[in-house]
């Protein structure tokens, strides 16, 4: 199942390519990756995107097609550590947003939030303004739209000027939605989020900051949508720590 990295400074964990970055060079990589000539994906990986890349070989493929994969859950960083590996922590886009809009208000980049139901990226969006002077969102759409209605989206957002898109249709659909349409977007960055717009618009509390800061955000999650995210986070997790020691026994009886 293993996937060799092309990328530099990254490891291999379960076949995933994840680099090894922290929050202030992936603030700095996102913005210049907005800025330059070659079009460059960023994208995340948490327990349940792990689950998802062992049974969905595209959606895997997707993952290591990016320009940059980061963790984004305790449970990566403690599972690649099994491994010998090291990641500098993980980085949660509800937490790092607001310095990656500074960066792209000083820089001048244009950003797109195109993401979860009606109104929300546009709440999501006059927020971010009101905290961020001078910053530019170039243009907002939901992400219930159907597969034939991308040609207008994509139109939308390349006429919008926009250097920056942060996709939040949650994965792995916005890693497919992106790997699929990425040639024919202007934008420099194409930036997967999840579920960012609706933590950043208020729509979703987050918990208290300790919690969050200790890295049990699954359990604030869980506690304001359980019959949502039951089996994403008891049954997930547990699945996500029996496939990890099943890996790693594997590869240790290797020659």
């Amino acid at each position: 199942m293993s996937d060799s990295c092309s990328r530099k400074d990254c490891i291999e964990f379960l076949g995933v390519c994840v680099d090894k970055v922290d929050t202030s060079a992936l603030v700095d990589a996102i913005t210049s990756f907005a800025l330059g000539q070659e079009q460059k994906t960023v994208m995340y990986v948490n327990a349940d995107c792990m689950l998802l890349s062992q049974k969905n070989i595209e959606y895997r493929d997707a993952l290591n097609r990016a320009g940059l994969v980061y963790a984004d859950g305790i449970g990566v960083v403690l599972g690649a550590r099994l491994w010998g590996h090291r990641l500098p922590g993980r980085s949660t886009a509800a937490d790092f947003i607001y310095d990656v809009c500074r960066k792209c208000a000083v820089k001048d980049v244009p950003v797109f939030l195109l993401g979860a139901a009606e109104g929300v990226a546009k709440e999501a969006a006059e927020r971010l303004v009101q905290m961020v002077p001078g910053l530019e969102i170039a243009g907002t759409h939901h992400g219930y739209f159907s597969s034939h209605e991308s040609d207008r989206i994509i139109d939308m957002i390349n006429s919008s000027g926009a250097k920056l898109l942060v996709v939040g249709f949650g994965a792995p659909k916005q890693e497919l939605w992106m790997l699929e349409h990425a040639s024919r977007l202007a934008p420099r960055c194409l930036w997967g989020v999840g579920g960012l717009f609706d933590f950043v618009s208020g729509r979703t509390a987050r918990g208290p900051q300790w919690l969050l800061d200790n890295g049990f955000e699954w359990l604030c999650r869980l506690a304001v949508e359980p019959r949502r995210l039951w089996r994403r986070y008891i049954p997930g997790n547990i699945l996500f720590v029996l496939t990890v020691l099943r890996y790693r026994l594997f590869a240790s009886r290797k020659p």
